[in-house]
């Protein structure tokens, strides 16, 4: 629990940063190295989400952000 705990306090970039080295682990053992061209293709995606996701906020609430 202390784990998770965690994890969930980390900064959204570390947090995607440890997501993209469990992803690409597993995909480099699934589908060698070409399993890292599709990891660091979701780590590009998950990062533009993040970042459209708080521009989109700070359109809607330029005080907080």
């Amino acid at each position: 629990m202390t784990q998770i705990h965690w994890f969930r306090e980390q900064h959204p970039i570390v947090g995607s940063v440890i997501g993209f080295v469990v992803i690409a682990t597993l995909l480099c053992l699934l589908l060698g190295p070409t399993g890292i061209l599709y990891a660091l293709a979701f780590e590009v995606l998950y990062l533009l989400t993040y970042l459209l996701t708080i521009a989109f906020a700070a359109l809607l609430g330029p005080d907080e952000y």
